[in-house]
């Protein structure tokens, strides 16, 4: 028992994903370390204030402050790698190509540590199988620990180069408020960068919020989108006796719509394009209602009813034989006849109900025409086609 502890402890230090988060965080703890020793002997700030302060550590070097943030970053992402969240590792690989590109290309005496981002780049691009798990949880803290560290970025960043805007930035309301600006890309132009410094570190900020808002924004609400599917399809596994309204004419909307109207649980199953014909809210299934899979989805072995109606006589026929062979005799059946030579071989799939609305109009205007009394019997045998 003992030995089998350890061997499946030795498989899970061996896993590729854990592996790559590790050598994650050691990138991000190196990345933190040389800013971190270099800035933390004087923070005696309280005499001077904190901008005073800020100014007099010499941060740029520029490159400092951005580090500073990916480092951070990089060490939150590589933890929840270790869970193999999709939204850390999509991160995790821009914040690598960003460091790559900062450390081989501006700032030169960190080379081997962009040579390092590079290798892990690779190495996590390789991987991407390893990290499946799409959370709204992890999503949601790797958006805001990013949108906030990118917030600092542009606040400190701001107020050390404050004397290089026009007008001098002197106050953190100032500073936060240029940032918001920059990060939306609203750009007012009350506040406008006079140095080549500034405007590269404006443009950093632009580059950054952009990245880092949409990316957020485009993967939480995909996240979202698909719980809600799932959500429907556990919903969808789960109902019994209800209707399975199959096509997107006018008859198939205004029969889900009346049965709504009655309070009765009902499914449409329909094409992606014909789905805005219904109302929003509407529970479907997308997919060709003869498929079998599609069928399923529907659940149409525990529906009460399964209504044929498209504009196609071989569709509702297709759709027909199918549930029959999915379902069984168990559930009723619906179908119209578009065109009435093929009355009569529809009638051979023994629906439970089949109806021609051209044969329906046309009866009860001759009965109109001639006088003839119309009532529910009446309506009933011309319906299901007992009319002589």
């Amino acid at each position: 028992m003992l030995m089998n502890k350890l061997m499946a402890g030795v498989r899970e230090l061996l896993n590729l994903r854990v592996i790559l988060s590790l050598l994650l965080l050691a990138d991000g703890i190196m990345i933190l370390s040389p800013v971190l020793f270099s800035y933390t002997g004087d923070i005696a700030w309280q005499d001077g204030g904190f901008t005073a302060w800020l100014q007099s550590l010499g941060f740029m070097k520029l490159l400092d402050i951005p580090r500073f943030m990916m480092g951070l970053l990089l060490v939150l992402l590589s933890l929840l790698m270790l869970t193999g969240a999709r939204i850390a590792w999509l991160f995790s690989l821009f914040i690598l190509l960003t460091m790559a590109l900062m450390d081989l290309g501006l700032a030169r005496e960190y080379s081997g540590q962009g040579y390092f981002s590079l290798a892990l780049l690779i190495a996590a691009g390789c991987l991407w199988r390893k990290f499946p798990h799409h959370s709204l949880t992890s999503a949601g803290v790797v958006a805001i620990s990013s949108v906030i560290l990118l917030v600092v970025y542009s606040v400190f960043g701001t107020l050390y180069l404050g004397n290089e805007f026009q007008p001098h930035v002197t106050d953190v309301s100032s500073a936060f408020y240029f940032a918001l600006v920059c990060m939306t890309t609203v750009g007012f132009g009350d506040i406008i960068p006079i140095s080549t410094e500034a405007r590269m570190f404006t443009l950093t900020v632009v580059v950054f919020g952009i990245t880092i808002f949409t990316t957020s924004i485009v993967y939480i609400v995909g996240v979202v989108l698909r719980g809600t599917r799932e959500i429907v399809k556990k919903r969808l596994l789960h109902m019994k006796e209800h209707y399975v309204v199959i096509g997107a004419n006018p008859l198939a909307v205004n029969l889900y719509k009346g049965l709504k109207k009655r309070g009765l649980e009902a499914v449409v199953i329909c094409t992606a394009d014909q789905k805005a014909n219904f109302p929003d809210g509407t529970i479907s299934v997308i997919g060709d209602g003869a498929d079998a899979a599609t069928l399923g989805s529907a659940n149409v072995k525990d529906a009460r009813c399964v209504m044929a109606v498209s504009d196609s006589d071989a569709d509702n026929t297709f759709t027909l034989l199918a549930v029959k062979q999915l379902a069984g005799e168990g559930v009723k059946t619906v179908t119209i006849v578009n065109q009435e030579e093929n009355s009569g071989k529809m009638r051979l799939l023994h629906a439970d109900m089949s109806f021609s609305l051209s044969q329906l109009g046309s009866e009860v205007l001759m009965k109109m025409l001639c006088g003839e009394k119309i009532d529910n019997n009446v309506m009933a045998d011309i319906l299901l086609a007992k009319a002589p």
